[in-house]
């Protein structure tokens, strides 16, 4: 049998192809709405599937939106900030769980349709009717 030089787990992509990390979200407390993503680390697969879906939808609520990573396995303030959230829900959040203005609104990755449904409901329940 003939090994092949290239291990077959290297990418072959040029050296020059660079790709931009997904980064904690940190929420900056001026918009109406505050979308939580729950997760064990930054890169998580399940975290990135949901930062991506919320991503896909941001750009349609300019400015209406605040977005936050909760890091379960993170420093201690984001320890005992998924603790807290986990006592007002009355239970363990489970990875990925989104919440809208602090309420639990998906336990798992929602299609962007639902989650953009759901965060109209919040700005409508503040008073904010977005025009389409």
């Amino acid at each position: 049998m003939v090994e092949d030089k290239k291990n077959s787990c290297e990418t072959h992509l040029s050296e020059d192809v660079k790709y931009e990390p997904v980064e904690p979200r940190v929420a900056t407390g001026k918009a109406p709405v505050l979308v939580e993503i729950i997760c064990e680390r930054v890169h998580c697969v399940l975290y990135d599937f949901a930062i991506n879906t919320v991503d896909m939808i941001a750009e349609k609520f300019d400015g209406l939106i605040d977005i936050r990573t909760v890091i379960r396995q993170g420093d201690e303030k984001d320890a005992k900030y998924f603790l807290t959230l986990c006592e007002k829900a009355g239970k363990m959040l489970t990875v990925p769980t989104i919440l809208i203005n602090g309420e639990v609104i998906f336990s798992t990755v929602p299609h962007p349709d639902e989650l953009e449904a759901a965060i109209e409901a919040a700005l409508a329940r503040n008073g904010i009717v977005q025009k389409k």
